[in-house]
């Protein structure tokens, strides 16, 4: 990644993750859309460099890429719920052995991932919430040593295998994400979880 840019991206993913964690519930679907237009823009632009297409080609790619993307990822709302109950359930294991065997937390962070997904699908609100919360919590926890030590944090993103020895060797993040996931769920919590304007209870006049 370019140096110059590498500061932006990572306000950019700190401003992300403090609005994950304080209002994930809320901005879920919009969050998922976005991810998928992104993703989608990559793989559209990556393709018409592929076929030498050019720089309109390109342009036009990354466009169609990123509408069919975000579209698509919109439908996909399920799916996007499983994800983030499997991001839940592998955080928290990882996050809990690290210090232990970096091995044992991965296959236990697989297994909890699995076992979150399939829990966040019956009962999504309350697993979205929690969901949110701590991996808006550890995105933002990670990003912000970049500016305090100047931590790579793209490297673990890009090889998540890694992440039980980054807990490791920074006995610090455990207990700042944990803190700061916390206040998250209760900020959330309080705010209703509510995606929408609540509904409010019609009172038919006597007469």
């Amino acid at each position: 990644m370019n140096a110059e840019l590498y500061p932006w991206i990572s306000a950019g993913a700190l401003a992300w993750g403090v609005l994950d964690c304080f209002y994930g519930y809320r901005v879920f679907k919009i969050t998922l859309t976005i991810v998928g237009a992104v993703a989608g823009g990559i793989f559209g632009q990556t393709a018409g460099a592929a076929l030498a297409l050019g720089p309109v080609g390109e342009i036009g790619g990354l466009i169609v890429g990123g509408v069919l993307g975000g579209g698509l990822a919109f439908l996909l709302y399920i799916v996007g719920v499983f994800l983030a109950g499997f991001g839940f359930g592998a955080t928290v294991g990882i996050l809990l052995l690290a210090n232990l065997n970096h091995m044992v937390a991965l296959l236990s962070g697989l297994m909890l991932g699995v076992i979150g997904g399939i829990v966040a699908v019956r009962i999504q609100r309350v697993l979205l919430i929690l969901s949110t919360a701590l991996l808006g919590a550890f995105r933002a926890v990670v990003t912000l040593a970049y500016f305090t030590s100047k931590l790579d944090w793209l490297f673990y993103f890009r090889q998540p295998d890694q992440v039980p020895a980054l807990i490791d060797s920074h006995q610090w993040m455990l207990p700042v994400i944990v803190l700061l996931a916390t206040v998250g769920v209760f900020a959330q919590f309080s705010l209703g979880g509510e995606s929408g304007p609540k509904k409010t209870k019609k009172i038919d006049d006597k007469p």
